[in-house]
């Protein structure tokens, strides 16, 4: 064979190209935060920009505003903006960028010289009615006045004298701009309610989008997943990842007069044009306790499909029932159980523990563990009788064994997959747990609608993607540094999540590492900013590292290993006071 690199096409080139280009707008569009959070502390002008400008970019029907993106595409005769946003050629990629400048500049105008001179310059440049934007800058107006203002230094005071707090929805800015001001007590949702028209809405398209993806890559649509559902995320979304599971099943909730989920109905599969998907779903304790009557409809909706008269290759939910019913003796009930959480009172999966305190083997203990943790069955037999958290581990691995996928959405631009645990305790035991009964790792997606281009991507998709935004991105870590020796813990954090989805999916490109020691440990000048900082979390950042080439997670050169070795010895000798 020839040494000698294969010769692209002109079309190949520009292909690749546009890929490349495509990456580099999605990182420098990441809406991402650039230090931590000051309690009482209000934001700065300079916050305000980047995410004034995302609010800007979605239609908001509660003030009568259009989104400025989809004004100024208009404007200009460009189309629609998701037309824009779905058209992947070299002169599709220019006019969205047109768009997407003339929208930036305007919100940069509006935060230094005011709404008039903002919707002057879209009237100029994209024919967008000042009656139009003027909708849009007035919401804008409202939500900078209320970034200025922080109430949570006087709700504390007044919850700590026992007085009332005055109530407000939880989400993040872009998804509610109501959630402003800060400080008040955040309230849930109706659980009976869930999920709501527009969750069951957005759902539809983001599960289509699921489907078509692992079609793609696998050749066929799943026939069984399992999905992570979180009750903070779901009270955000007001039930979209419940929505999911619906959808997926084909089924449709049913509201009585008074808009409460009183249950499901199935949706033809002619309907759907696809066959149905058998939904596994682990639900974290905080669901639990919060939506009970919720997870009693997702029971509901997997056994009313299970009784469909439908074909096996159209309804693998009946299938699979049937099939261990008729291979292990079992009773139906047992057979459709698909809804499980912790014991009642526990809470977690301790996957994130035995992970992060390096107390772990083999790979196969933290499936082990996340199944020991989560196999309690919830629902009702057909009897009418509540199953409240009997443990069912036989029923939770023979379900496992036939999961192909799984999935979790990510519902804000302040928490990603690095950001917390307890994304590689969930997605990642949960897909450490079917890659050990299955025998085959799980295609393994997140869900992400953070932007007005709501995705699909691969788990490894998203930690590169995180990666290049946060973890080497100066303009994150820099913001980090700022907060001292809080700062400093947040990186080590980064890193070491970073290793839990390399612990749990094996899910992180060997380069990830590179950089992260290039960037924090081998430059001299940060080195020494980290050491005096926080030379503990210095530490146990260096440690993360040769962990992850000691475990074979990262082939590292032998020369950056004991380099690495001989700054974590100074690092302990600093810390005991040898040094």
């Amino acid at each position: 064979m020839s040494d000698k690199p294969a010769t692209l096409s002109s079309e190949e080139r520009d292909r690749r190209v546009l890929e490349l280009w495509e990456r580099v707008v999605e990182v420098e569009g990441r809406l991402i935060p650039t230090g931590l959070h000051v309690f009482g502390r209000a934001s700065d002008e300079q916050e305000c920009a980047d995410l004034l400008r995302m609010v800007a970019s979605f239609d908001r029907p509660e003030c009568g505003a259009r989104a400025l993106t989809d004004l100024v595409a208009e404007g200009l005769g460009l189309g629609t903006y998701d037309s824009l946003v779905g058209d992947k050629s070299e002169d599709g990629w220019r006019r969205r960028e047109r768009v997407d400048k003339i929208v930036r500049r305007s919100v940069e105008i509006f935060l230094r010289e005011g709404s008039e001179h903002a919707a002057r310059l879209l009237e100029a440049e994209a024919r967008v009615s000042a009656e139009e934007s003027g909708r849009v800058f007035a919401l804008l107006s409202k939500i900078r006045e209320q970034l200025r203002t922080s109430g949570e230094l006087d709700g504390l005071v007044r919850s700590l004298r026992g007085e009332y707090v005055e109530p407000g929805p939880g989400a993040d800015i872009v998804q509610n701009p109501s959630v402003l001001p800060t400080g008040r007590n955040t309230h849930a949702v109706n659980p009976y309610a869930v999920p709501s028209r527009p969750a069951y809405a957005r759902a539809e398209r983001v599960v289509s989008a699921l489907l078509e993806r692992h079609r793609a890559e696998r050749g066929r649509y799943p026939r069984s997943m399992a999905l992570v559902l979180w009750g903070l995320d779901n009270i955000k979304t007001q039930g979209e990842g419940v929505a999911q599971a619906l959808w997926l099943l084909g089924v449709r909730p049913v509201r009585d007069g008074m808009n409460r989920v009183s249950g499901v109905e199935a949706i033809p599969v002619e309907r759907l044009g696809r066959p149905r998907v058998d939904v596994l779903m682990t639900v974290s304790g905080i669901f639990r306790d919060l939506f009970g009557a919720t997870m009693l409809l997702l029971d509901k909706a997997v056994r009313c499909v299970a009784e469909l008269e439908e074909p096996a290759e159209l309804n693998p939910v009946r299938a699979n029932v049937e099939g261990q019913v008729k291979a292990d003796g079992c009773s139906f009930d047992e057979a459709a159980l698909r809804v499980f959480s912790n014991a009642p009172g526990s809470y977690g999966t301790n996957v994130n523990f035995m992970v992060t305190d390096s107390q772990w083997e083999s790979a196969d203990s933290l499936g082990d563990l996340f199944v020991t943790r989560k196999c309690f069955a919830y629902g009702r037999d057909r009897a009418g009788i509540a199953l409240e958290g009997r443990e069912a581990r036989g029923a939770l691995a023979r379900a496992l064994a036939r999961v192909e996928a799984t999935c979790q959405n990510i519902d804000s631009f302040e928490i990603g997959i690095t950001d917390v645990d307890h994304y590689f305790e969930y997605l990642g035991g949960v897909s450490k747990a079917v890659e050990r009964h299955a025998q085959a790792r799980p295609a393994i997606y997140l869900s992400d609608a953070l932007t007005r281009d709501a995705r699909v991507r691969s788990l490894e998709e998203v930690v590169r993607l995180e990666t290049r935004a946060k973890t080497l991105n100066p303009k994150w870590y820099e913001g980090m540094l700022r907060h001292g020796f809080r700062g400093v813990a947040e990186i080590e954090s980064h890193v070491t999540n970073t290793f839990g989805w390399s612990a749990t999916a094996d899910a992180v490109d060997g380069w990830v590492y590179d950089e992260v020691a290039r960037t924090y440990v081998l430059d001299t000048e940060m080195l020494e900013r980290l050491r005096c900082l926080n030379p503990h979390s210095a530490r146990s950042l260096v440690a993360r590292l040769l962990e992850a080439e000691g475990r074979g997670f990262w082939e590292a050169e032998a020369e950056v290993v004991e380099r690495l070795r001989e700054i974590f010895n100074g690092l302990e000798d600093q810390i005991e006071g040898v040094a």
